[in-house]
Formats: C-alpha cells, structure tokens, sequence
C-alpha cells in the first residue's frame, strides 16, 4: 500500500498538499481503516444513506439500486472497470423536489490498485476545478466544483482499500464542497462499521459537524 499511496499523489495533487496541514487538527474519530474485505450487496445497501441520515433537506428518493459496472467507470466508456466486483448507488431529493438532486455510488474492487486506477479516471483530469477534501477521507479524495459545462454542482470521490464512493450534488450549489465531503465521510465510515460486522449508523450530520471541529 506504500507503493501504491505514493504513486496516487501524482493523480491527486491537492491531496498531497493538503495532508500536512491536516495533520496538526486533533480527530473528532479514528481514521476509517481501508476497506479490504469482500462486501456483500445487501451490507454495500445498508451503508447507502437512508432517509434521515444524509444532509438536511435531502431524502431519500426511490430505492436503493445495484450498480452497473459501468456506472464506476468514465462517463466515455460504457464498460466495467478492471477488477469492478459490485456496487450500490442512491438518489436524494432536495426538499421533495427532483429539480436539485445528490446522488452516492460505492464500488467495490478486487484489489486497492484497481481500485486506486478506477478512481484517477473515475474523477477526470479537470485538475483547475479539483480541491482536496479536508480533513482527506481515505486514502485518496478529491473535490470537483462545477465540472464540465455545470454552474452548480459538485462531485466528491473517495478511495479507501478496495472501495471508491462518488457523491454528486446537483442544482444546490457548487459552493458547497463540505456538504460533498461529508457525505463522502459518512458513506465510507458506514463501509468500516459493515466491514467490522456493525451495523452502519454514522450520518452526514454527524460527518459535517466533525470536520466543523
């Protein structure tokens, strides 16, 4: 994994410069250990946030769903990334209106090089509208504000171990990176309480109130 972090940094700049100045903050919690286990798709479903547990405002919109190996992969190839095992995603809607939504995907991968090569094309190569998501979550992250022709939306991804997580916030504002961030928190904090065999009931509230700190 040495290796591997090292090489990371070439693919996610900020995350490099962002990591020190992160490291004098005390922790509201220990660091979410990397996600290395086989999850299985009804636990990858519980970690998806429910209603009640993602940003205030937001609720949960249809159900839960299984995720496509190409929903992990660039949005030009329609193929299943290298090592794709399975994933999850869900849909929230804004004050009951589909006119601003978020979306969370989780996908797993067999090993933490697939999934490290699946995240640098995952996130894209708009490097002028990254930031680093601060505190960093996992071992890679990185914040995209407004990518492509949007005016108002913002991505957030996430690898830890062998699980990427997208969070997409669309029509609320691209100003609003630490929303992004807490849901990318929250849904790989609930990855390690499922990964140890608990049930995930950490919540984005929880996440945002802790990077406040």
């Amino acid at each position: 994994m040495v290796s591997l972090t090292a090489c990371s940094s070439d693919g996610d700049g900020p995350n490099s410069a962002s990591s020190g100045s992160d490291s004098g903050k005390p922790a509201s919690s220990p660091a979410p250990k990397p996600i290395t286990k086989d999850i299985a798709q009804a636990d990858i479903s519980q970690v998806l946030l429910g209603d009640g547990e993602a940003l205030p405002g937001w609720a949960l919109h249809g159900d839960k769903k299984v995720t496509k190996g190409e929903s992990c992969n660039t949005t030009e190839d329609y193929s299943s990334p290298k090592g794709w095992i399975r994933g999850g995603n869900a849909a929230y809607e804004y004050n009951g209106s589909t006119r601003r939504m978020a979306y969370v995907h989780i996908c797993l991968f067999d090993t933490a090089e697939h999934a490290h090569n699946a995240y640098v094309a995952w996130k894209g190569t708009k490097t002028s509208k990254e930031q680093p998501a601060k505190p960093r979550v996992g071992e890679e992250s990185t914040l995209v504000i407004n990518p492509g022709a949007s005016e108002d939306n913002v991505n957030g991804f996430s690898r830890s171990g062998k699980a990427n997580i997208r969070v997409r916030l669309d029509g609320v504002t691209g100003a609003d990176p630490a929303g992004a961030r807490a849901m990318l928190a929250a849904t790989l904090k609930r990855l390690q309480q499922v990964q140890d065999g608990k049930p995930a009931t950490v919540t984005a509230v929880d996440e945002r109130a802790a990077a406040g700190k």
